[in-house]
């Protein structure tokens, strides 16, 4: 055989062997072991509920993009933080990457805390997929948080939306939207969804945002498709840029990422580039003080520090 059959076979094997360590070494060095998962099965599942148990008032505490950088003591302050809180929301990439030990790293940081066994709203982020050509969610995101099966017919992935009594929150999976198929029925269920809310608030969460804050950041498919429906909502929250912005109804948050947005460039009512975490109220009593029932507040995550303070019009 000639040499340059054995060179280009050599290069092949060291390249995939590269390729192999750089995409397993964290699962081979210092990944957490616990708590232990066999196969698909786990030892804990996200809890998830739509039932309203607190008829006097709802607190949603929110959190942006995460990616395994929050501990369990960070989650602990924001326990003590927001106590008594009814769910937790989350805009989408809570992983750094949708592997299993990733779930492992979260699942340990998340049951030792004070917020164990709150709810959990989840919407899938680009991180929670895997990547190439046919890309999809995790199996493991999709046993390990339950949501309603009442999403758009025969697009993949995890929209859906249920009510409290005073609050439709209606969560988008915009990872499959870059076909145009799936973005038109996402459309026409999203307005119908909207459309039969009643005279509920509707807040909207989603991973891609329709408004970025970051220069050549702006996703036109999202943008163009949803901005004029998505007006019409009381609240859009969305995550994956890393800052914090506000115009409008329209939100990005951040939580734990690595700041992306360090020049922001938008126009808009509140911009910022420190990690936040939010709360949604809706308060049924005495809410003579205040112009509407349902606040949504956002505080800096270091300090508990007021970033933003809204007050949602209702439509």
């Amino acid at each position: 055989m000639k040499k340059w059959v054995y060179g280009i076979v050599i290069t092949l094997l060291v390249a995939g062997a590269a390729a192999l360590c750089i995409v397993r070494w964290q699962a081979w060095f210092g990944m957490p072991d616990e708590p232990e998962w066999k196969g698909a099965q786990r030892t804990y599942t996200f809890p998830f509920f739509t039932q309203d148990t607190t008829p006097e008032s709802l607190d949603i505490l929110v959190l942006g993009d995460i990616h395994n950088r929050l501990t369990r003591a960070d989650y602990d302050t924001l326990a003590a933080r927001v106590p008594q809180v009814d769910a937790v929301a989350q805009t989408g990439d809570w992983l750094e990457r949708g592997q299993g030990y990733y779930y492992q790293w979260l699942l340990r940081e998340w049951t030792g805390s004070q917020l164990f066994g709150t709810p959990v709203i989840p919407c899938p982020g680009n991180h929670e997929y895997s990547k190439g050509w046919f890309k999809q969610v995790s199996p493991v995101w999709e046993s390990a948080f339950e949501h309603p099966h009442n999403g758009p017919i025969e697009v993949p992935g995890a929209s859906y939306y249920f009510d409290y009594t005073d609050l439709r929150l209606i969560v988008i999976d915009t990872n499959p939207l870059d076909r145009l198929v799936y973005l038109t029925r996402t459309l026409t269920w999203l307005c119908e969804a909207m459309y039969t809310a009643d005279d509920r608030f509707i807040v909207v969460m989603m991973h891609h945002p329709v408004l970025s804050p970051g220069k050549g950041r702006c996703n036109p498919l999202i943008y163009t498709t949803f901005r004029h429906a998505l007006a019409d909502a009381d609240l859009v929250i969305a995550g994956h840029d890393h800052s914090y912005m506000r115009r409008g109804p329209f939100v990005v948050m951040n939580t734990a990422g690595k700041n992306k947005a360090q020049h922001i460039r938008c126009i808009a009512d509140v911009t910022d580039t420190v990690p936040t975490y939010s709360v949604l109220s809706i308060k049924r009593t005495d809410v003579s003080y205040q112009p509407s029932p349902l606040t949504f507040n956002t505080y800096r995550l270091s300090d508990g520090q007021v970033v933003d303070i809204v007050y949602v019009k209702h439509h």
